[in-house]
């Protein structure tokens, strides 16, 4: 999906992922908008489309050496929020990356193109089925759940599309809206898959917006989903965790319940 920015507020999940952007400006150097700011302006620009993220490596050449961009970073990063509407996240690990976010994601899929449309339904229903299990989903319990609203991953879809689990496993991951975790007990036991909310999805979704589509979608008050409004804003926040028991049990049934919407689309 292509990156969108708009004039609005911005909207995070947690206050982790601000954690990781940019120094402030009265800690940048004086730096003037040069040739080399402008040469890595204008590659951020041009690869922030495809939202994957950006190696630091990268921009090393457009600014000679890593410690001539290490001057002119922080301007460029102030750049790309005031006049574009975009900030840089750091990701974790190395080596060192940054994927761009708009200062306030789409709202609304009538502010997407008609291309773009299936692609961000399909992700809204998979952050939410996350978020409704528990932030954290095995592989075939997830294309079991899309299975159930008629959409088989290795199969063409009348509204989503073709390769569905390329769209999952590979773009939806790359782009960090998506986690994918790859676990094995011991070499006898099969590989086991999972997702989770990628950074991406929890700098430019809430879980609160996540309730209120829930809440729409099954036709029950927002109350009713306060127990996985409060454990995934606890394995978010270590610290505000409280004991409490996820009641998910018949959200496989719910979701088979919403398939004539993306039907009649």
């Amino acid at each position: 999906m292509a990156s969108t920015s708009r004039n609005a507020s911005r909207r995070t999940n947690t206050t982790h992922s601000q954690s990781r952007t940019m120094p402030t400006q009265a800690e940048a150097p004086q730096i003037e908008i040069d040739h080399q700011v402008r040469a890595i302006l204008n590659y951020i620009l041009c690869h922030s489309a495809n939202k994957v993220p950006i190696k630091y490596n990268d921009l090393m050449p457009l600014a000679d050496n890593k410690n001539e961009l290490s001057k002119r970073f922080v301007l460029v990063t102030q750049l790309l929020e005031t006049r574009y509407g975009i900030r840089l996240v750091q990701l974790e690990g190395t080596p060192k990356r940054y994927v761009c976010i708009a200062e306030a994601p789409v709202a609304s899929t009538y502010e997407l193109t008609a291309a773009q449309r299936p692609q961000f339904t399909l992700l809204y229903i998979i952050l939410t089925y996350i978020f409704l299990r528990g932030n954290h989903i095995e592989e075939d319990k997830l294309y079991g759940m899309l299975d159930m609203m008629g959409a088989n991953v290795r199969e063409e879809h009348g509204y989503f599309g073709e390769n569905i689990s390329k769209l999952i496993e590979d773009t939806f991951v790359k782009q960090q809206y998506l986690k994918r975790e790859r676990s094995q007990l011991s070499p006898y036991d099969d590989p086991k898959i999972t997702y989770s909310w990628g950074l991406r999805a929890k700098c430019e979704f809430t879980y609160q917006q996540v309730v209120q589509f829930a809440s729409k979608l099954f036709d029950q008050d927002e109350a009713f989903f306060q127990q996985q409004l409060m454990l995934a804003e606890g394995m978010d926040n270590p610290e505000m965790l409280q004991a409490s028991s996820l009641a998910a049990d018949n959200t496989d049934a719910s979701f088979s319940e919403s398939q004539h919407a993306f039907d009649s689309q």
